[in-house]
């Protein structure tokens, strides 16, 4: 199984963010593969396109979708459990 997906980008902030939060890449992959996982909140139009909080209890990542539908790129995210 593929742990990262070639589809979903990260962005230079996402990275920054997990890291900051001791997070890695594959707990933002998880997220988005979690059952557990919903967007409680319509998209924002921010930089040129719709970005989506998706969230679970402990975490958030913030996704956008790629033009045409290539793919997303993980914005940013943050362990809601760290005030």
């Amino acid at each position: 199984m593929n742990q990262h997906p070639e589809k979903v980008f990260f962005s230079r902030h996402a990275l920054e963010e997990l890291k900051n939060d001791g997070l890695t890449t594959l707990d933002a992959i998880n997220i988005l593969k979690s059952p557990g996982a919903r967007i409680y909140t319509e998209g924002e139009f921010e930089k040129g396109s719709y970005r989506y909080r998706l969230e679970t209890t402990n975490m958030m990542v913030v996704v956008a979708f790629l033009e045409l539908g290539d793919g997303m790129v993980i914005v940013t995210a943050w362990d809601k459990r760290r005030k």
